[in-house]
């Protein structure tokens, strides 16, 4: 009888959960009569008030709109821009004389979010406002400076994208003893939170856990845990699983994160880091099977997968990437590769061309608006005119102020043709801004992946861990390239060199090669350097591991040259041995092969491997005009 009743109160307050969601979603899409019907349904309650005012159109005071839109924010389920947008539209600036520390905070949230999830341009005109807010006061006032404290946290998160260590680890130790001044623990955690970004970036793990672990005590001595609460944790789980030896508290930490309903999506990749640290015998493995109803780590990580279909681009990443470990450690290899795979392909869409777009196409359409403007103001100045010849006699004294008029609009529209001249070269810096953020990002996932190889002890996914680093090394260089150029294109016979200097450095102690490369005057767009830096580094790299030899004298020819039909050639041959004969270059089951041969697809381009002297490899390709054309 007791079990029936439990089961019971558990039934109506997940229904109570669900039918609370649906009113939500109902006031945030102005369906109001949808809502007002599920509203009857719930328990009155504080909340079950606010949402009542909202159906009834009742104003709301700015700490229950801090509440409703902090629900909406934190729901994995509801998009970001919606609840952005049902804020720029309910939630007005206050007309107090003091600041409002609820108005800030859904503002402050609102940035975080939007930069997070949506657009950095975005988040920086929100941070723009809120700041133009905090010194409309008197900037000694306790509550004024703690906010104006607080909104630092923006530029220290845009010096972490930009991987400036110095500069944000500085901002971070000032606002950690300003609010240690202030006596304010939730200001502390803050900076904290951000302090342990930047120690990560250092290699500081000592630290790092330090800093983590003195944030969680200071979460102990609030009466209600920040919103850093959770993200803290799993930061410390990362470091655990990385130290080793730790595995009790990781499985403790995990629990926090587990019962809470919308913080158990993240906690999949949390198990899979920790699976890929365990024996194959571990009585800990055994447990987190038997808790997710599987037999084996294949069967869990595609459980995990199919539990975090809802996670953003970076989470997901961190699955699949975990996965593949966790997959690697217990000799499942073929299907390690393949989650290593689907995570790369992961970081290809989220640092594609179409994000540096999406960024610089946002000042394009201001752009375009302002010139439109001007379009308008002329012909409103034409029929002006034509009005004032047959007019002129009659309405002279107010001929006269309309060609005043004209003139100040004159000067608006020479005010505005500047204005657009200046959005214009903005957007030429953003786009190389982006290549710049793209590059320094593909860099943190290289020291990423090259601290991951430290606590590999099985060559082969040591071997792959460092394969992985050399390919999002040559795409980095892509874009370094990229944001050095003023023309947007890349001159390739530079980029090979600097990639074979990368390569040859590598492979030093092994072998001494002769390289003879032949690429002058060949430029290329992002679209078509990446897939190609990608072939030259598969293919060179496979002669460095294979064909040279330190007891003979090596040599390696790298031609790239334009064909009378316009397309291209790159012929890149060794003086090895060649490959088996057994071996079909386009069947090919290596990783590396398969990924050469999907690139050239790319490149509606053609492969051809023959064996002479060495292994010779000739692929024909198209550039990005050319491919346009095809399709």
């Amino acid at each position: 009888m007791l079990l029936f009743s439990i089961v019971t109160i558990a039934q109506n307050t997940l229904t109570n959960i669900k039918d609370t969601y649906k009113v939500e979603d109902f006031i945030l899409h102005k369906k109001l009569d949808s809502a007002k019907h599920y509203l009857a349904k719930l328990e009155q309650d504080s909340y079950y008030n606010i949402l009542e005012k909202l159906v009834k159109k009742q104003e709301l005071t700015y700490r229950e709109y801090y509440i409703f839109t902090s629900k909406l924010s934190n729901r994995q389920s509801v998009k970001y821009q919606e609840v952005s947008e049902y804020i720029n539209e309910n939630v007005l600036k206050p007309a107090d004389k003091n600041i409002n520390l609820d108005y800030f905070e859904i503002i402050w949230i609102q940035v975080y979010k939007l930069r997070d999830e949506i657009s950095i341009d975005e988040a920086a005109e929100k941070q723009k406002e809120l700041e133009a807010y905090i010194y409309s006061f008197n900037q000694s006032d306790r509550n004024v400076i703690k906010a104006k404290l607080k909104s630092t946290t923006h530029p220290i998160v845009m010096y972490q994208i930009q991987g400036d260590v110095e500069n944000g680890k500085k901002l971070c130790l000032d606002g950690l003893q300003k609010s240690e001044e202030l006596e304010d623990k939730e200001l502390q955690i803050i900076f904290l939170y951000y302090l342990s970004d930047f120690l990560i970036l250092e290699g500081k793990l000592q630290e790092y856990i330090d800093v983590c672990k003195k944030s969680l005590l200071l979460e102990n001595q609030l009466q209600h845990t920040s919103s850093y609460y959770f993200s803290t944790i799993e930061n410390l789980i990362n470091a655990y699983v990385y130290k080793r030896g730790h595995n009790d508290e990781v499985i403790e930490l995990i629990n926090i994160l587990y019962e809470e309903e919308d913080r158990r999506i993240h906690t999949y990749s949390l198990y899979a880091q920790l699976i890929a640290s365990l024996d194959k015998n571990s009585s800990l493995k055994k447990q987190i099977l038997q808790k997710f109803d599987v037999t084996n780590v294949k069967d869990l990580v595609a459980k995990f997968r199919g539990l975090g279909k809802d996670l953003n681009s970076n989470d997901t990443y961190s699955l699949l990437n975990f996965s593949s470990y966790a997959l690697s450690a217990h000799d499942y290899k073929d299907l390690a590769l393949s989650y290593k795979d689907l995570a790369l392909q992961t970081i290809k869409k989220t640092y594609s061309k179409e994000l540096s777009e999406s960024l610089a196409n946002f000042k394009t359409d201001i752009a375009i608006k302002e010139k439109q403007k001007e379009v308008e103001l002329e012909k409103v100045k034409t029929k002006l005119y034509a009005i004032i010849a047959i007019l002129a006699f009659v309405l002279f004294i107010i001929t006269l102020l309309v060609l005043r008029k004209i003139k100040k609009q004159s000067k608006e529209l020479k005010d505005k043709n500047v204005l657009i001249e200046k959005t214009l070269q903005e957007k030429e810096l953003l786009v190389k801004e982006v290549h710049h953020r793209v590059k320094n990002n593909f860099q943190i996932v290289s020291s990423l992946l090259e601290l991951q190889t430290k606590g590999i002890e099985d060559e082969r996914a040591l071997e792959l861990a460092n394969e992985g680093q050399n390919r999002v090394k040559s795409m980095a260089l892509i874009h370094q390239k990229l944001y050095q150029n003023e023309s947007g294109l890349i001159d390739f016979d530079e980029y090979i060199r600097v990639l074979i200097k990368e390569l040859s450095s590598m492979y030093a102690s092994k072998t001494n090669v002769e390289t003879l490369i032949s690429s002058k005057n060949v430029m290329f767009d992002v679209d078509t350097a990446i897939p190609l830096g990608l072939i030259i580094n598969e293919i060179i790299t496979n002669s460095y591991k294979y064909a040279f030899k330190s007891d003979k004298k090596n040599s390696l020819l790298i031609s790239l040259e334009k064909e009378e039909n316009k397309d291209y050639k790159l012929i890149i041959e060794d003086n090895g041995p060649g490959l088996s004969t057994d071996i079909n270059v386009k069947k090919a089951k290596s990783l590396g092969l398969r990924l050469v041969n999907r690139l050239v697809k790319q490149l509606h381009g053609t492969l051809k491997q023959t064996n002479s002297k060495g292994a010779k490899f000739e692929i024909y390709f198209k550039d990005i005009h050319q491919r346009q054309l095809v399709n």
